[in-house]
């Protein structure tokens, strides 16, 4: 008898003795969500898509909850805007915003990633043939390919291109491009030099000073508001509205492989999403940009010149047969030019 009440008060001082140390330990506390930090550039030091990139940088982190915030750096600010591709494969960036078509050495699909051959006229078009037509067989290709350069393709930062042939003397129709320099790129330059036009590759933000210095005669960029952002109506008198040399474009958000697969699937969605956001307001801001920008350059004294239907037809012609042989030994390009020439064709472009 004497044993078990014995038993029952040591039981009774164990339990009071585990309440006490409960009582008294202290509460575990939640571990705090580790924040990543990205510094996206461009190739856009201003302009609608470099302000969308603020736009999409701050979604980001209100929708994260501050788990991923992006501080968006000037083009050249972390790695020459020429290295961009290299610097986030390297992990030097784990994120940024590229201009496809400044890498065709490295990537090959980069050449026609940017706007498609020129094939699309809306960038409906361009998303659809992109990320639908052939159940997204484009995007499946071009993301394999970047991951041979171990990043990541978010997505495209679908955009409002109307590549303007801007420039100091008149170009008045196609035949005017002869003998003309220009400051261009890719497919564009090779519609040019077919043309008979001298071309040359300088980044975004050296060709005021080309312009301003006689180094060119005449530049494609972008459209007539980022024109007018960069200043180059200071240093123009021509502005050709009619035909444009391209109509949609894409940029595209790549990150680091490993940072991409390491962010958690949450994240993930959240960036996918920003991306999407970003190419609404892309167009919205452009639509309202763009017309205001015609107005400005006018008042400014700009002569705005509209070519003929026969010679706009005569350039848009080029696109197609001027894309390099190199390119269509790539595998991958040369399976993406044969999707491009099937809905070209369903659509009656080419």
């Amino acid at each position: 008898m004497k044993k078990g009440w014995m038993l029952i008060r040591v039981m009774i001082v164990l339990l009071i003795t585990g309440v006490v140390v409960v009582g008294f330990t202290p509460a575990v506390q939640s571990e705090t969500p580790k924040v990543q930090k990205w510094q996206p550039s461009s190739w856009l030091p201003s302009g609608i898509t470099w302000d969308t990139i603020g736009y999409i940088s701050k979604y980001v982190e209100r929708m994260s909850n501050g788990r991923l915030v992006m501080t968006p750096s000037a083009p050249g600010a972390i790695v020459p805007v020429a290295e961009q591709l290299n610097a986030v494969s390297m992990g030097v960036m784990k994120a940024t915003f590229i201009w496809p078509g400044y890498f065709p050495g490295e990537l090959p699909v980069g050449f026609m990633h940017g706007d498609c051959f020129a094939a699309p006229r809306t960038t409906a078009e361009l998303r659809y043939l992109y990320e639908s037509y052939e159940d997204g067989k484009i995007m499946k290709i071009l993301r394999e390919e970047y991951a041979k350069h171990g990043v990541y393709l978010v997505g495209n930062l679908y955009w409002t291109l109307d590549n303007l042939m801007i420039s100091k003397v008149p170009i008045r129709g196609i035949a005017d491009i002869k003998g003309k320099k220009f400051r261009s790129s890719e497919l564009i330059a090779l519609q040019l030099a077919h043309h008979g036009a001298g071309t040359i590759w300088t980044p975004g933000g050296e060709i005021y000073t080309m312009l301003a210095t006689g180094g060119v005669d005449a530049i494609t960029f972008s459209h007539a508001a980022d024109m007018v952002a960069m200043g180059f109506h200071e240093v123009t008198k021509y502005w050709i509205k009619f035909p444009t040399a391209v109509g949609p474009a894409a940029d595209a958000l790549i990150v680091n492989m490993d940072v991409w697969k390491a962010l958690p699937d949450d994240l993930k969605a959240i960036v996918e999403a920003a991306v999407e956001v970003g190419s609404g307001r892309n167009a919205f801001e452009a639509e309202l940009a763009i017309a205001e920008a015609w107005k400005f350059v006018e008042k400014h004294g700009i002569e705005v010149i509209e070519w003929s239907e026969e010679d706009a037809r005569k350039l848009a012609a080029t696109a197609k047969i001027v894309v390099p042989k190199k390119y269509l030994k790539d595998p991958a390009f040369a399976e993406i030019f044969k999707i491009v020439g099937r809905w070209a064709a369903e659509k009656g472009y080419w």
